[in-house]
């Protein structure tokens, strides 16, 4: 589609052009034979009428090449006033080192030469083997003709360079507003956006830097808030781990000290699993990364994921699907795994007396439903619990709230997927995870 709709700016720059360049001639063209209009005429047919008169006066007595010479002297002035031109009358003898020339004169057609000084002769042969009658040399192009006519090409060239201005100006107005959004966005200004004209011919290229800079804004935002958002998390471990440094030199051997070991212990084990749950979400972030997808039973998939809670409190209950709405379905079986258990696993912490799984498949996309009869979220905090290290305002300490990866984890995995994760209201009270993905 973006290779249609390039060819289509290229193919609609190109045609204004040789339009524009077409409109130009033509007009021109029709104004100079409007001003001139002899010029479309050859001399051989401005001086035809000159040349049958010279013709019927000298064959008015016989076509005898002794006779023609004989009255063409004797018509001299006659007819040099009446042609308006020079008039000479040459035997074919004269020219007889000329056969080309001769060949061409005998067909009774006019032959054009210029003499010496750039200045046309006409020629014609009276008869196939008569005298060859020669008009010239012809008057030059009248100077305003020539004036007008040099004028008409100027005024070509003008037009075409404007042409081209107008069309260029835009152009190069368009690609300094590129020029300095790019500048503006090497300083680190990521909001810089390129406004053109929805007819501008770089729509396409202004259009692809939008979309570039809106995902590289994205992406350094995203950058910047977990790398805050990952320093506020290991500082606390960090913190304990270093006060339990401090402390087990000042504390006599016992159980004080061993309480203080089993602490340090429990904070190098917070950091390694925040430390491998960050390096899922980063890797479930690159873009090149590879999701081989199998052919999976849903259900029977599904079942298995459910029984290692049959004994958890509150209840992890599956509701069986009727076989008609099951089958095989594209998935990735182990990204979907933690997907689901990072979604039941905070349901977990919430619900009140029982959790709900089950699964659908329509035509098109197959999906999860994770319901618990917990709390709730609120409209406005159930875009924001997938971000990364969010923890509602009701699930701060860490016992409750976990890291704020889980939910981000698992959206990642469903985008992977080209699927989504939203969040319902599940009457009468609690809340739904739906895990949406297409499967065809």
């Amino acid at each position: 589609m973006k290779q249609k709709l390039t060819s289509w700016y290229l193919i609609r720059s190109y045609s204004v052009i040789a339009a524009g360049i077409l409109i130009i001639a033509l007009a021109l063209d029709s104004l100079m034979l409007w001003v001139l209009p002899g010029t479309e005429q050859s001399s051989s047919e401005r001086y035809a009428a000159e040349f049958a008169l010279i013709k019927l006066l000298l064959t008015e007595t016989g076509s005898e090449a002794a006779d023609l010479a004989e009255r063409f002297a004797e018509l001299s002035q006659q007819i040099q006033s009446a042609a308006g031109v020079p008039v000479r009358l040459y035997e074919a003898t004269e020219l007889a080192g000329q056969a080309t020339f001769l060949d061409a004169l005998r067909d009774g057609s006019v032959q054009s030469i210029l003499d010496g000084d750039s200045r046309e002769i006409l020629y014609q042969m009276l008869s196939e083997s008569g005298p060859i009658v020669a008009l010239g040399p012809l008057p030059q192009v009248p100077a305003s003709t020539a004036f007008i006519e040099t004028m008409v090409i100027v005024s070509y060239y003008v037009l075409v360079a404007l042409l081209l201005f107008l069309w260029i100006r835009p152009f190069y107005r368009d690609l300094s507003s590129l020029r300095q959004a790019a500048s503006q966005f090497g300083r680190d200004d990521f909001q810089t956006r390129v406004v053109v004209s929805r007819k501008s011919s770089i729509l396409p290229v202004a259009n692809s830097f939008n979309k570039m800079a809106e995902r590289i804004q994205y992406l350094v935002t995203a950058h910047r808030d977990l790398t805050n958002a990952v320093a506020h998390e290991l500082r606390t471990p960090l913190a304990r781990f270093k006060f339990g440094l401090e402390m087990i030199p000042k504390i006599s051997a016992g159980e004080r000290q061993a309480e203080h070991l089993d602490g340090m212990k429990s904070d190098v084990q917070e950091l390694e699993t925040l430390i491998d749950e960050m390096l899922s979400y980063a890797k479930l972030s690159e873009d090149n990364l590879q999701l081989p997808l199998h052919e999976v039973n849903l259900m029977a998939w599904l079942q298995q994921q459910v029984l290692p809670y049959r004994d958890a409190q509150p209840k992890v209950v599956l509701i069986k699907t009727p076989d008609s709405a099951t089958g095989p379905v594209a998935f990735n079986p182990d990204l979907l795994s933690r997907a689901l258990n990072n979604i039941v696993r905070n349901c977990l912490r919430y619900a009140a007396t029982q959790i709900t799984v089950s699964c659908q498949i329509d035509s098109q996309t197959a999906s999860l439903r994770v319901c618990d009869d917990g709390p709730g979220i609120a409209e406005s905090d159930r875009e924001r619990i997938f971000e990364p290290f969010a923890r509602l305002d009701t699930s701060r300490d860490r016992q409750s709230g976990g890291y704020g990866l889980g939910l981000a984890i698992a959206m990642r995995i469903m985008q992977r997927h080209g699927g989504q994760i939203h969040v319902e209201s599940n009457d009468p009270h609690g809340a739904c995870f739906v895990l949406r993905w297409p499967y065809n």
